[in-house]
């Protein structure tokens, strides 16, 4: 298997952050300030659209419950900031990775071999990390690796399990990275300051819980 949507994705990234930092001195301050206000809209909507796709769940709720927990517990935002790789690197590889578009696209490439989606998501990609890059700094480029590990993990796991996937169980992981950039949005906003990386364990439990929901 080929993962040539993922490919073209993480060049995409790497391509479009590599242009932004380039361009970084050009653009003022205020202009940075009011590129990371736009993402943050446009991630608001990105979350409100992916969360009104499902039906609320007991298990989103207990998954994102437990997940904080879990994450908080491991220090997970803390151990990952000694890295030094700067808070664009988990912001900009949120946007890029949590998302409907991704978890679909990811999906068809592994279970269909079909590429289309996660090559549109590319060139959009491709813009988004421009603008980042220039706004947030390198982290963005580094997100080009997130991009390759998160997106060719999640199509290698569908080549192998995706058929054995249900549908209920996707929307679930749908709603909950729905909830996931309603943080990112706020936080690209500077409304409120969110530890989003201690969110995360939240879609390890989420299929735990809903497969033992299933059987009761």
């Amino acid at each position: 298997m080929v993962l040539t949507g993922t490919l073209f994705n993480t060049i995409a990234v790497a391509t479009g952050a590599s242009i932004g930092l380039l361009s970084r001195k050009v653009l003022p301050a205020s202009a940075q300030k009011n590129i990371l206000v736009v993402f943050g809209l446009f991630t608001l909507a990105l979350s409100f659209q992916m969360i009104t796709e499902a039906k609320p769940s007991i298990d989103i709720f207990l998954a994102i419950v437990l997940g904080s927990l879990l994450g908080t517990l491991l220090k997970l935002d803390h151990h990952f900031s000694k890295l030094k790789l700067g808070s664009g690197f988990m912001k900009a590889t949120l946007l890029f990775c949590v998302g409907g578009m991704t978890l679909v696209g990811c999906m068809n490439e592994g279970i269909k071999d079909d590429t289309n989606l996660l090559m549109i998501k590319g060139v959009m990609d491709l813009i988004s990390s421009f603008f980042l890059a220039a706004a947030l700094g390198r982290g963005v480029l580094f997100s080009a690796i997130g991009v390759l590990v998160i997106q060719g993990s999640m199509t290698i796991g569908f080549f192998y399990i995706g058929e054995q996937i249900s549908p209920e169980l996707v929307d679930k992981l749908t709603v909950t990275g729905g909830i996931i950039l309603l943080a990112l949005g706020l936080d690209l906003m500077n409304v409120k300051e969110f530890k989003i990386l201690n969110l995360m364990p939240a879609f390890i439990i989420l299929p735990v819980i809903h497969y033992i929901h299933s059987m009761i």
